[in-house]
């Protein structure tokens, strides 16, 4: 038993007027902030975006005309190299970064304003007055693509399409059909990228739509990140966005630009996303990605799904093995992977400029994919995590030529997967049904500290001791 006096010396009680000053003083600082808040956007801008600071915007608005002007010098040597007529911007708000896109009148000739919050509406619909032919103005979610994708999946409706509607359409070796401009924090939005584009589904079943996005730096870096980061933050979709896309960082703009503006959050001590999470808060990056144009050349369209899940399940723990785990699907497989006498063709960067020193901590640079960059060495104890994701695109090509894949277990697995998700009819949070839980993955709470969304993987239980199970037989 602790006597009054410690416990009132442990528990701070001498600091307690100096306690409660700096906390009376914090709260004068929040308030006082939050009126000079008010009084500069209030005019533009709703309440609602302007009375609270919010630890993760799904999306996000330009703050002001100063702020559109530094995007735009950003964006001037990008949008000028674009091939495409056809704009997109996501919620354009009082169209600080509008006008700079009205004025390349010869480039852009179609501009569309998606629009998520009903206060921009009339005046959006003013511009498309001045514009009729040339600003066309829809209001809806677009990063919420995902949830409409899945409602449509529940009563076959049209939600994506009528959101779509003003977006051409192009084949996919053809060039862009349209260029997307936004800032995005929602993390199901670039799972529904990635599975749109595997399932031929959505947005890219209009073509190779190119965006340029400014994004929170967590998700960017898992996103592009490599092996040498760690398994917790390399995962199934951080090699499929690689491969899938091409991908090139711009610049970092200050989140202060941009609303609502951000909570601060301090990772604690013994948090395992602390050296992600402390990486530039006070900043968005802003990046530019795209489709591979040669996409179906590495992988054909219908083995699409089967990378999907071979990627999916062979990363489900960050301990398995190749050799034992492709075993099961073909027994005897493992010789053949470790006496390879093909010759490895290296991947090279796409982009000269975008030296690893040049970019945010931990990303990597895009580079070519080969389905013949094999993995140096491999013997029983590589694992799957030792892949780059160009390694893991060949490994998956190796498997798909070999004689026994068209009668091994994989393909009924896969099957049986692809029935289970067609089946999905009450989970709307997993991205259109389309998701396999991962073990020894992050928790709910890590994941909500990376990506600030709700966790989709499941939380591993806590062992249970030996002590009390033996005492709960014996009893």
């Amino acid at each position: 038993m602790i006597p009054l006096r410690f416990s009132l010396r442990l528990c701070g009680v001498r600091n307690l007027p100096s306690m409660t000053a700096a906390c009376y003083q914090s709260t004068k600082a929040q308030r006082a902030e939050q009126a000079e808040r008010m009084s500069r956007y209030s005019t533009e801008f709703p309440e609602k975006l302007l009375a609270k600071k919010q630890k993760s915007a799904a999306q996000m608005y330009v703050a002001d005309a100063q702020a559109a002007q530094q995007i735009n010098s950003y964006l001037e040597p990008h949008l000028a190299e674009s091939t495409c007529d056809t704009v997109v911007e996501l919620n354009p708000g009082p169209c600080h970064l509008t006008r700079h896109l009205l004025d390349r009148e010869t480039q852009f000739r179609k501009i569309v304003l998606l629009e998520s919050t009903e206060h921009f509406m009339p005046r959006l619909q003013e511009l498309h007055a001045l514009y009729p032919d040339r600003v066309k103005v829809r209001q809806g979610d677009f990063v919420s693509l995902w949830k409409l994708a899945f409602m449509d999946k529940m009563d076959s409706g049209m939600r994506v399409a009528d959101l779509l509607y003003e977006m051409p359409q192009k084949g996919f070796t053809e060039d862009i059909n349209a260029l997307v401009l936004g800032a995005v924090g929602s993390y199901p939005f670039f799972m529904h990228l990635i599975n749109s584009l595997i399932f031929q589904t959505s947005l890219y079943n209009l073509g190779r739509c190119e965006m340029i996005l400014a994004v929170p730096p967590p998700i960017y870096i898992h996103l592009t990140c490599s092996n040498d980061i760690g398994y917790l933050i390399y995962r199934s979709t951080s090699v499929l966005f690689q491969i899938l896309f091409e991908h090139r960082y711009i610049a970092k703009v200050p989140r202060e630009h941009f609303l609502p503006q951000q909570a601060k959050h301090t990772p604690s001590k013994s948090s395992k996303l602390r050296k992600v999470k402390s990486i530039n808060p006070e900043y968005l990056y802003l990046v530019k990605f795209q489709p591979r144009r040669n996409l179906h050349e590495l992988c054909a369209v219908q083995d699409l799904p089967a990378l999907w899940f071979f990627i999916k399940q062979n990363l489900v723990s960050r301990r398995n093995r190749i050799i034992p785990n492709l075993e099961k699907w073909v027994p005897g497989c493992g010789p053949r992977l470790i006496i390879n006498q093909n010759t490895s063709t290296p991947v090279e960067p796409l982009f000269a400029d975008q030296a690893v020193e040049n970019l945010p901590p931990y990303s990597m640079p895009s580079t070519t994919m080969s389905t013949s960059d094999f993995f140096p060495n491999i013997n029983i104890y590589t694992q799957f995590g030792d892949l780059s994701p160009s390694q893991m695109l060949t490994l998956f090509t190796q498997f798909r030529q070999w004689p026994e894949y068209s009668e091994s277990s994989f393909l009924a697995s896969l099957e049986n997967t692809m029935l289970k998700l067609e089946a999905v009819t009450d989970e709307p949070g997993l991205d259109d049904g389309v998701n396999l839980p991962e073990e020894d993955d992050i928790s709910s709470d890590q994941a909500d500290e990376l990506l600030e969304v709700v966790a989709e993987e499941a939380t591993p239980k806590p062992a249970k001791s030996r002590k009390k199970s033996k005492k709960s037989t014996t009893v």
